[in-house]
């Protein structure tokens, strides 16, 4: 099972929501045994909640150089709930109540994407130029390269295909044999070392 971890950036919160969460923060650990000497304390992260809070007041009509400050008592606020945040996972134990009574967030655990899908509308097209013809796919989710493989057709068993890897979901293949038929497939590559491949398709090279 994994450690359960504290959610440490705040870019997500509008301004407003911003200052709520602070204040529940500052609420939950206010005499929370489990995290007695904060660091950076309570009262510093009060200070630069009420200066942001300030600030984001002014900025609502008024000029650049009030959003200007709210900007930067934002940036500082975050600052202090980021070096807040990283107290709270080094003191809680690992344990998911005690940080979550801290008032701030757990992260996501990213779960394992799997095998990946199948390519979808996958198409081979000549594009005008002898040698050379494109590739194309609808990106697959959690794809971290391509596999684009081509062999002379037609294919079988015991064909050998050349591979190109790529991160793009589209490439242009060059150096074919002009008048002569290929056949084309790609597959997606992921964290699982399955590997789903495409239908094949069959295409002349001009």
């Amino acid at each position: 099972m994994s450690t359960p971890r504290v959610k440490i950036s705040f870019r997500s919160f509008k301004d407003a929501e911003l200052v709520q969460k602070t204040e529940h923060i500052l609420q939950s650990m206010t005499g929370n045994a489990d995290f007695a000497s904060p660091i950076p304390s309570l009262v510093a992260v009060k200070a630069a909640k009420d200066k942001y809070s300030i600030a984001l007041g002014k900025a609502l009509d008024g000029t650049k150089q009030d959003t200007s400050l709210k900007n930067q008592a934002r940036a500082d606020l975050e600052g202090l709930l980021h070096d807040l945040a990283m107290y709270v996972q080094l003191n809680g134990k690992g344990d998911e109540a005690i940080i979550i009574s801290s008032g701030f967030d757990l992260a996501k655990t990213p779960a394992p994407v799997g095998i990946l899908s199948k390519p979808y509308d996958f198409s081979v097209a000549n594009n005008g130029r002898k040698g050379c013809i494109d590739l194309s796919l609808y990106t697959i989710s959690g794809a971290k390269t391509y596999l684009y493989e081509y062999t002379e057709a037609p294919a079988s068993a015991t064909s050998v295909w050349h591979i190109i890897t790529d991160t793009a979901a589209s490439i242009t293949i060059k150096g074919l044999q002009s008048g002569k038929e290929y056949a084309f497939r790609v597959a997606g590559v992921g964290s699982d070392p399955t590997r789903v491949y495409s239908d094949v398709i069959m295409s002349f090279v001009l």
